[in-house]
């Protein structure tokens, strides 16, 4: 149906005329009046009597007013509506991610981004690996990042990858293996792990890497967090693995890092749905990711190696 012939419509009830309608709409006589036939064409209904000075509503027509009044007005709002959602658009940014790359590497990207931004409203949602992969099908952010691959069975999911991080052993300073420049899976035949629960991709990786070496991990504590499992190094209880990027959120102090060997990595980047593009705001965030990352790898030779930044996903590019 014509929505300029249901606005004509409505402006000739409400002005009670249909030269001043269609003034209002900035239309000729004779185009209005065909607007007008055209709606009684397709609604094969008689809205109004016809006389040479004006035109008044047929019983019909007046129904059809009662009944569209609220849905002929709602026209007028399309515009105000639309920049509505123009300015949320540009003044706000949702992010979704995990509890340690979200403090690790997200909250001194979200320093950057503020510092260039500080107009723009933030959300942050931390949360669990698989409570991501539940969320992501849901309209309710405008980028992801956490490790990769992401995907949801009914929505289509783009991946990107940001960069690649070595898994790192998690040890006390005095501990007897904080000596050596990298350890193996023999090295930790025996020592009390400290290792994420069963199922998660992390801990996939760790009996992957021991599992490659012949060696059967002692787990002596599991739990959901990483934060959690590096305390607990701290304090003795086993050898954790995490991250150099993850690690920033953690307190280091008295313990150290060193690379287990074979090299075991993860590939970390971020998500949206495929027809949802990246806003402006995204994109500027995504270049503050980079410049933390690049941070990262200066402060000492040891992390240039853990840390990979990736190219350009060409979907950055078209920003």
């Amino acid at each position: 149906m014509n929505i300029r012939a249901l606005r004509l419509f409505r402006f000739v009830v409400t002005t009670g005329s249909l030269s001043a309608a269609a003034e209002q709409m900035s239309l000729s006589a004779a185009a209005a009046s065909r607007l007008i036939g055209l709606l009684e064409s397709e609604t094969r209904l008689r809205l109004f009597n016809r006389s040479r000075r004006r035109l008044t509503l047929t019983q019909q027509g007046e129904h059809f007013y009662r009944e569209t009044e609220h849905i002929l007005a709602g026209f007028d709002e399309i515009p105000r509506i639309v920049r509505d959602i123009r300015s949320r658009a540009q003044g706000q940014l949702r992010l979704i991610t995990g509890p340690r790359i979200g403090q690790g590497l997200l909250s001194p990207a979200l320093a950057l981004f503020r510092k260039a931004h500080p107009e723009v409203r933030v959300s942050v949602d931390l949360q669990s690996r698989f409570g991501i992969d539940d969320t992501v099908g849901a309209r309710l952010y405008d980028l992801g990042i956490i490790s990769l691959p992401v995907a949801h069975p009914l929505v289509e999911i783009e991946n990107h990858g940001l960069f690649r991080v070595r898994i790192d052993a998690v040890l006390p300073e005095g501990h007897h293996l904080a000596a050596r420049d990298r350890v193996t899976a023999d090295d930790l035949a025996g020592e009390p792990l400290v290792g994420l629960w069963q199922g998660q991709r992390w801990r996939n990786q760790i009996d992957d890497f021991f599992g490659a070496g012949g060696v059967k991990p002692q787990y002596a504590v599991e739990t959901r967090s990483s934060l959690m499992a590096c305390q607990l190094a701290r304090d003795g209880v086993g050898v954790a693995m995490l991250d150099r990027v993850c690690a920033q959120a953690v307190d280091l102090r008295g313990l150290v890092l060193r690379p287990i060997e074979p090299e075991r990595w993860i590939l970390f980047g971020y998500v949206h749905q495929a027809r949802q593009p990246l806003g402006a705001n995204a994109l500027f965030f995504l270049d503050c990711v980079r410049r933390v990352l690049e941070r990262l790898r200066q402060q000492d030779p040891e992390n240039a190696r853990a840390v990979v930044v990736l190219p350009q996903a060409p979907a950055e590019s078209r920003g």
